[in-house]
């Protein structure tokens, strides 16, 4: 019996079709609504995919997964494929390939800590303050539930939540509450 490396295989087959058709990986993801590195993996053959994704990703090319899977199966003309994938092809074509972006970590809890050196231990203020007070100071934008996650994670040695309410509002809804520097 021969032993074949259906994955290896497979993956073959589908960097032919990406290649043919000029998509990403990242455009069968989101024709088959699953995760890049899914389809990466099976492209770096280091995944196997079950029997459904296989049926998902052939019937982007038009296809059933035996069809598919056959190498000697004829790819389909560019007129035959569903018109999800033409519009993502046509997409691709526009945009151009897609850049990979790496994120560094935010400056948000430096900019947090400056704002806050300017203040004394047990001075009260509100998290929009502080929002605010970087944007000013930093031109950086953050919501205040980025800044209230951070007085809970990365600041709650340093800053307590206390029981005392903004009553100067006159908004409906909760109003907010102020925090305490308890600690440099």
């Amino acid at each position: 019996m021969i032993k074949i490396d259906l994955s290896k295989e497979y993956s073959k087959i589908l960097k032919k079709y990406l290649k043919t058709f000029k998509l990403e990986s990242i455009d069968i993801a989101y024709l088959v609504q699953t995760k890049k590195d899914v389809i990466d993996g099976v492209l770096k053959n280091e995944k196997g995919i079950v029997l459904y994704t296989l049926e998902q990703i052939a019937q982007i090319f038009g296809l059933r997964y035996f069809e598919f899977g056959n190498p000697n199966y004829p790819i389909p003309s560019f007129d035959s494929l569903p018109a999800k994938t033409k519009q993502r092809i046509a997409y691709r074509k526009k945009v151009g390939p897609p850049k990979e972006v790496t994120y560094k970590q935010s400056d948000i809890n430096d900019q947090i800590k400056e704002i806050l050196a300017r203040h004394k231990i047990g001075d009260q203020f509100l998290a929009e303050e502080i929002a605010k007070q970087i944007l000013e100071k930093f031109g950086n934008s953050y919501s205040v539930t980025e800044i209230v996650n951070r007085f809970k994670k990365s600041f709650k040695s340093n800053i307590e939540k206390t029981e005392k309410k903004d009553t100067s509002r006159e908004t409906r809804g909760p109003k907010p509450l102020f925090y305490r520097l308890v600690k440099k």
